[in-house]
Formats: C-alpha cells, structure tokens, sequence
C-alpha cells in the first residue's frame, strides 16, 4: 500500500539496527547491524560466532579484562557520515523519534540543541514540544566506567530494563496510540522486548507502517503485518515521496474531534428504534451500555431510567456553576447518567462533548470548540479531568464541566477537587434513587423478560441502584449466563478478565498496552478467538479494552474468580503500577490493590482470606519497587493490627515512616492517624504499671488534630480519635498528675476542633458524639 499524506510534526519515528546499516563510523568503517556486529565481537573474543547469539558475546566480553567493550562500541558507533536519505529522513521535523541503536546519528543529524533522552533519564514532567528517545542507551552518554549499563546489550541489561526503567517505553506505548502515525525503518520484529510494545488493536494498526526495501522477506510480513501496514518502498524513496505528500486536513466539524466524541441523536450512525430484550438483557447482566442505541431510541426511558430528578437539579446547577461534580458509588450508574445528562443539556441548547483522551491534535480539537456557544465538556474520568480540564478550560473559556467520581473518592480529594478544577463547583449526589426511577426501571425489566417474583421488591426495598443490579445476579438465568461466559474462557482469556475486572473495580481509565503488559503477550490476538466472551464482558474500542461494568467486576471478583486468580492479578498490577508511581493513575491502582480492606472485600468468600491476605504481603516485600513504599508498610502495618500482631505493626508502621521521609514532599496524613491507633492500642495492651508510650501518643493527637479542619483527611481523623477514650479508662490509674494534665490539654484542644466546625459538617461527620466521648475522658481525667 501507499501513503497519501505525511505529517512529520504530528507522527513517531522508531528505528532500528537496518536504518543505521551503511553509515560510515569513524574507524572508517560500515555501521554494523546484529549479525555484522555479532561476527566482529567473536572475532574479538577468538569464538565462533555460529555458537553465539549478540547478548551471549556482549556477556563474555564483559569477563574480559584484556578487552574494552566501551572502545569497540564507541569506534563501532559513532558517526562520521550519513548517506542522503539518512540524513533527509532524520531531518523531517518528527514530534518524536525513538530508537534501539546506539549510534549517535541523531545527534550528529538533529545537532547539539535538539532534545534527547536515554532510557534511565527521568521523563520530565513538561516534555519538549520534540525529541529523540535512546530506549538502548546512547555511546555518546557511554564512557569506560558505564557502558555496560549505559548499552542495553547483553542477557543482565535486557533483563533489567523492564522493570527498572518503563518510563520512556511507556511513553513511546502512548505515542504509537496517540500520534497521527508511527512509522518503523529498520526494524527487524526479533527484538522481543520491543515487539512487545505493540498490540494488533485495530486503531494501532491503522496508524502504523514498516518501511522496508522493496521485496521485504516473507516472515517479515507475515509477523509485521498484525501490528501495521508493509511500505515495501525503500529508505531513498520514502525520503523522495515524503517531500511531495501533503499533510492530512485539519478537524473542521465536531463529528471530525479525536480528543472528543460528540455526543447528539444520530451516534454512531444507529437506525431510530428503541431497544430489543437482549440489549437490555446485556445492559442488567454486563453493563453493556450502548451509547450509540441510548441516543437513537424513540423514547429513551424504554432503555434506562432517566434519573429526572438528578438531570433537573444538573441542569439547574448550571446556570450559576462552572463546573458540576457528580458522585455516586460503585455501581450506581455515572456513565449511564452522563449520557442522560448530555440529552437533556442538548435540548437546553448546549453542544455536548464526552472526554476521550488527549490526543496529539488536541490544540486543533480545541480551536474547532472554541467556535460553538454553550459548550458542556464531560469527563467520565475524574482523572482524566484533573490531568486535562485546566488546558481545555483556557483554550475554551465559556464551556462548562461535567466531571464524574466515586464518592469516596471526591470526599479526599477535597483540596484537589478545589484547586484543579474551575469554579464555582456545585456537587450533584447521584446515589439517590428515586420513586420514578425504580418504576421506570421496573416497566424496562418487565418488557425485556426479566421479571421475578421478587422483583418489584427488590427494586422498591433496594436503597440504591448497585443494590438492585446486585440482586439481579441471583435472577437464575442471568447468574447462570455470567457463570457459562465465564467458565468457556480458556486460562489466557480468563487471566485477562481478572486483569480487567480489577481495573475496572479500581475505577481508573487505562490503555490496552498496559493489559498487554500484564498479561505477557497480544491480548486482540488472544480475544480473537473467543469473540463470545469478548462482545459480552469486555468493551474493545480505541485502543481500549475494559470491563463494561464495575459492578459486574465486583461480582465476578467475589463470586466467580479464584482467589489465586485474584491476588497473583493484583500482586501483577501493584508491583508493575508502583514502578510507575510517577503516574496518578498507577498510584491509585497500586495503592487501592495494597490496600488490606480492599482485599479483603475480595476475599469476602474465602474462609482463609486473613492467611491469603499475609501471603500476599509477605510476597510483594520482596519486590524492590514495593519495598521502597511508604504506603505499603503501611497496609503491612494496618494488617498486622487487624490480626493482633500489635509489635509487628508498630515496627512496620515505622518502616513506613523510614521511606517517607526519603520521598520529598510527602504527606504522612494516613500514616499519622494509624499511627494514633497504634499507639493507642500498645498502651491499652500494656500490663505495666506506667504508661511508656504517653510521649508518642500526646504528639499523635496534636498532629492528628491538626488534621480536623482539613476536609480531605477529617473523617479518618475523627475516627482514630474515637480510640482515645477507651486509652483513657483502661490505663486512667496508671497516669502521673504531670501526664494527665498533658493529656488534657490535647484533648481540650481536639474538644474545641470539634466544636468549631459547622453544623452540617458536624451531622455529616459525626463529631459530636466524638466530642461528647473526648469530654467525657477529661472529666475521668480531672476528677
């Protein structure tokens, strides 16, 4: 096939060991590719190379002392001269450009000012606007002293790569998935660890091309031809033919938007019917919403219940506010609401975009935006409006913001949601379920055949949606329609529901080359053959792949996956996450699957799950990234405490504090308050006449107290401080006069923080009774 256009500022350039072959390095000689460079290091080393593989010889030459590794690679590597179509491809003004050579033809093409990084340097956090990426290290960065780590060429290297330094392969993952084109020269496919970026997702395939010579080997295509388009037309021709294409239009309409979908009746080109039994069936039983039938029905409210009530008060909202914050739990319908909220807000007159993802277009996208009135922009994706919404904001300063988030979520992450996000920000609670809805939902189940005795009681009784769908997995035919989906998958499919149905649960949005990761080969070649499972549980789109229900995740974790299943996915993803902790997105999949209450709630089932649980800790200490993490030790610490191993739990709870306090600009709030209840609980245990640990405990109730008039960390602050007067009543005799007026004091302090807050922060939280409680250990105390 042909290209008919070419934009170098919008598209990926990656090469490999070929591009380089023909160069002339400074030892007067041709760049090598694998096996020249394989025979020269035999040669070097008097061994054959038919006895050996590049990494195999770069290994023996690093036993060497007689031989420099460093001198051959550098006079191997560094570039003298470039022949025309190397240097006019390179010079193409690409928006990034990564690599697994070592030569320095970049540098010596782009010059000293043009960016470049290796893989061990830190991806800093405003990238240029282009440059180079050495994802095997650079000889110009390589000395004497560091080419064995420097230069990714022996068996240790490749090994460690992965793990340590996933950065910059992370990136170039996003880029292939995001840019208008990736196209790879010289690369030959049998550099697994490369390979293994790529997924055969339809959207990667499009936007991917090999340019290779004019009569590629067969093997080649074969292999290439699942990740990309063959450009059998030569180094020096592409050069030629690129010069003459012109780049591809811009966006001119909002139908043409990449970074959003716009959302109005006609979607996704569905004929104008209302929805059958089974795509209500699929919609209970696997949360397959379908967008495009949602705005192409004749009357929406035989699909789902519209949620009158919470539209109207949005909508309200609106007027005065800039931004509204919608919330609701696990499972109680915010993207099914979205979608209700957009149709609605259109016929207010609002133009309503649903967030994709950032696309490298996005000043394009925005450009077309910014040239409609009453714009309503919705994030299904409370991250990805943090990272996004301050950009679209500026660029679009009349639009209005949609954001969901899980409701534990929005309540920690008060000062966040306050400073990220445009103001005024009105909140919308989307966990009540009104009269209206619960019969709308009731006539949508009775007309697709899903009725049961019980039903119209479980809906009526049921205090919120997730309530109801989760009594709808006892309906025998849906329970038995997830257990026959489930059971046909083969073990590949089935360690790729887990993966997903973790994710989903967890609540964050992330791309498929992630799942590629996780599961250690092509997940769309693997889905291939199982389509059924496929279409009903997985949602496969844009370079995506997820779970189409969270609930449905939860259920599936549960009821139906193993517990081996369960905690070797979650050990996969917190040890892969937290080497990515730079990212919030794998810090909140990292965190959330260490954190001890979130297993257990996944071990709900199992009878042995406290045994599981330490297992599963005692494993991931052994994982360096892991043991690094201050938030670990900590879970290590709460779980030692909920199986009574009070010792363990302070010394772990003190590891945690330990790395902390290597990490700079942490926040040690969680930390603070276990550390309050653990205090606590050693002196209540303590069968010594004196109180030993009075000292740390008055310092964790200032600190801790502190801590009331933050809204984000109030809650667990109020909580711990509720274990202050059992202290207080079984270890009263044992206090000096000098301790209990010390103690006093803090406990006045925590009375009057109490006291101070509002009345509706007061019934929202509690404190009162807290207060009550405090004030009744002072009187104990000065009696």
């Amino acid at each position: 096939m042909s290209i008919k256009n070419f934009d170098p500022e919008n598209s990926v350039l990656f090469l490999g060991s070929g591009f380089s072959a023909k160069a002339t390095n400074i030892a007067d000689d041709l760049v090598p590719t694998s096996d020249p460079l394989l025979n020269r290091l035999a040669s070097e080393l008097e061994e054959d190379p038919a006895e050996l593989d590049l990494k195999a010889a770069a290994d023996e030459f690093l036993e060497r002392s007689d031989l420099s590794l460093y001198q051959l690679l550098s006079e191997t590597f560094t570039i003298s001269k470039t022949l025309d179509y190397q240097r006019d491809i390179l010079s193409f003004p690409w928006a990034r450009i990564y690599t697994t050579n070592y030569d320095d033809m970049v540098n010596a093409v782009k010059g000293p000012n043009f960016p470049i990084f290796t893989f061990d340097e830190t991806r800093p956090r405003q990238l240029p606007r282009a440059f180079a990426v050495y994802l095997h290290g650079s000889i110009r960065k390589a000395n004497e002293e560091n080419a064995s780590e420097q230069l990714i060429l022996n068996n240790r290297s490749y090994d460690i790569i992965a793990h340590q330094f996933p950065e910059w392969f992370d990136e170039f993952k996003r880029d292939r998935r995001t840019f208008e084109a990736c196209y790879f020269m010289g690369f030959s496919l049998r550099d697994h660890h490369i390979s293994g970026l790529m997924t055969a997702g339809e959207g990667a395939v499009k936007r991917t091309y090999f340019v290779t010579r004019e009569n590629p080997q067969r093997s080649f295509v074969r292999r290439a031809s699942d990740y990309g388009q063959i450009l059998p037309i030569g180094f020096g021709n592409f050069a030629t033919l690129a010069k003459t294409l012109p780049k591809p239009n811009k966006p001119q309409t909002l139908n043409a938007l990449q970074s959003f979908k716009y959302l109005r009746p006609g979607l996704d080109g569905k004929v104008l019917a209302n929805p059958t039994p089974v795509e209500i069936f699929n919609l209970v039983s696997f949360g397959a919403f379908n967008q495009g039938r949602f705005f192409n029905t004749q009357d929406e409210s035989s699909y789902v219940a519209l949620r009158s009530k919470a539209a109207e008060d949005t909508l309200a909202a609106l007027k005065n506010a800039k931004t509204i914050l919608v919330h609701s739990k696990l499972g109680n319908g915010k993207t099914i609401f979205s979608s209700i909220l957009a149709l609605n807000a259109m016929k207010q007159g609002f133009v309503c975009l649903l967030w994709r993802s950032a696309k490298r277009n996005l000043a394009q996208d925005l450009d077309v935006i910014s040239g409609h009135k009453r714009v309503l922009i919705i994030f299904d994706d409370y991250d990805e409006a943090i990272e996004n919404i301050e950009r679209i904001a500026t660029s679009v300063p009349d639009a209005k913001f949609i954001v969901t988030v899980r409701t534990g979520q929005q309540e920690v992450r008060f000062h966040e949601i306050s400073k990220r996000l445009p103001p005024e920000i009105r909140r919308i609670n989307l966990n009540i379920f009104d009269t209206n809805d619960r019969e709308q939902l009731l006539a949508i189940l009775y007309r697709a055949g899903l009725q049961t005795r019980d039903l119209a009681e479980i809906v009526h009784s049921a205090r919120e949606i997730r309530d109801i769908v989760t009594q709808l997995y006892n309906h025998t035919e849906i329970r038995q329609k997830i257990h026959e989906v489930v059971n046909s998958a083969g073990t590949g499919i089935r360690q790729i529901l887990v993966f997903s149905s973790l994710i989903k649960w967890v609540g964050v949005d992330i791309e498929d080359d992630y799942l590629q990761e996780l599961a250690g080969r092509d997940v769309y070649i693997e889905l291939r053959g199982a389509a059924g499972i496929s279409n009903d549980l997985l949602d496969v789109h844009n370079d995506k792949i997820e779970m189409r229900s969270s609930l449905l995740s939860e259920f599936l974790i549960q009821h139906i996956f193993s517990s081996e299943d369960i905690l070797d996915a979650c050990y996969e993803i917190a040890t892969s996450s937290t080497r990515r902790r730079q990212e919030r997105i794998h810090r909140r999949l990292a965190g959330e699957l260490m954190k001890v209450s979130t297993l257990q709630s996944f071990l709900q089932n199992h009878a042995t799950s406290d045994v599981l649980i330490d297992k599963y800790f005692i494993r991931l200490s052994r994982d360096t990234s892991v043991n690094e993490e201050p938030l670990f030790w900590l879970q290590y610490s709460i779980l030692m405490k909920s199986l009574g191993e009070i010792p363990k739990a302070r010394m772990f709870l003190d590891a945690s504090y330990e790395r902390a306090r290597k990490i700079k600009g942490f926040k040690t709030f969680q930390l603070d308050t276990q550390a309050l209840s653990i205090y606590l609980i050693e002196e209540i245990e303590n069968p010594n006449s004196n109180v030993e640990g009075l000292e740390d405990i008055l310092g964790a109730i200032n600190t801790v107290t502190d801590m009331i008039t933050d809204q984000s960390n109030r809650q667990y602050a109020i909580q711990v401080i509720g274990e202050i007067p059992l202290f207080v009543e079984t270890r009263l005799t044992a206090f000096t006069q000098p301790e209990k007026v010390a103690l006093v004091f803090q406990l006045n302090r925590v009375s009057q923080a109490l006291s101070n807050l509002s009345i509706d922060e007061q019934i929202y939280s509690g404190s009162e009774i807290i207060r009550a409680k405090i004030q009744a250990a002072v009187s104990l105390l000065t009696r």
